[in-house]
């Protein structure tokens, strides 16, 4: 099968979301995640997400042999975050989140090298979601965190307030429900893609807040 080939039915399999075939597919390659990254970056959002959330399911499946690989990938990907890398991955702090997600073992070696890049171009936004999603399986690394986190409710862009407030959910419940009340006004809407369904959704910050008030802020923490 030829590379041109092999793109198109993978990308077939994501707008599928058809992750048996994708596994199998990735078992019978020497290197799937070659092609899965170039797909992170695809023109369609929907496909973009999906194949960084493919990326983490397949390390999950690779982990379980080749753990040292999954480690070369993170790796890779936070030298792809280096200006000196020449070669800047601006999804690389979601997908790092999605590989840790699924290969928890690796959350407390990797997991808070993310906040670092809370203030960095373009990772902004990517690097709250992976601490987001993490914090969900294993927030401990993320406990000194907490005030980094407080401070970007305050940022304009209203994804970063979504995902600091639900990573808070998880790290500092206590807080995050004190902060969850000053945020029930907001109607600004946000839009993220929805892990559990695999499509895009919007929302607003306060649905959002409501929703932790409920003890059931979990639309975009990990399952």
């Amino acid at each position: 099968m030829s590379n041109r080939t092999d793109k198109k039915e993978i990308r077939n399999y994501l707008a599928d979301r058809d992750f048996d075939s994708l596994l199998r597919w990735a078992s019978s390659v020497r290197n799937p995640n070659r092609l899965l990254l170039s797909l992170a970056y695809d023109a369609d959002e929907v496909i973009r997400w999906r194949a960084i959330e493919a990326i983490g399911r397949v390390a999950k499946f690779k982990s379980a042999t080749d753990i040292a690989g999954v480690r070369d990938l993170i790796r890779r990907l936070l030298w792809l975050m280096n200006d000196e890398s020449g070669g800047i991955s601006w999804t690389a702090p979601e997908t790092i989140g999605e590989i840790l997600v699924n290969v928890p073992s690796l959350i407390q070696e990797f997991g808070e090298l993310l906040p670092a890049f809370f203030h960095e171009e373009p990772f902004e936004i990517g690097a709250h979601l992976a601490v987001c999603r993490i914090a969900s399986k294993n927030p401990e690394p993320f406990m000194k965190y907490s005030d980094a986190l407080f401070d970007s409710l305050a940022n304009p862009e209203p994804r970063i307030r979504a995902f600091s407030i639900l990573a808070l959910n998880k790290i500092a419940m206590a807080k995050s429900i004190a902060e969850a009340k000053k945020m029930i006004d907001d109607e600004t809407s946000v839009t993220f893609y929805d892990f559990n369904t695999g499509m895009m959704v919007q929302t607003t910050i306060r649905n959002i807040a409501k929703n932790i008030l409920k003890d059931n802020g979990n639309m975009i923490q990990a399952s």
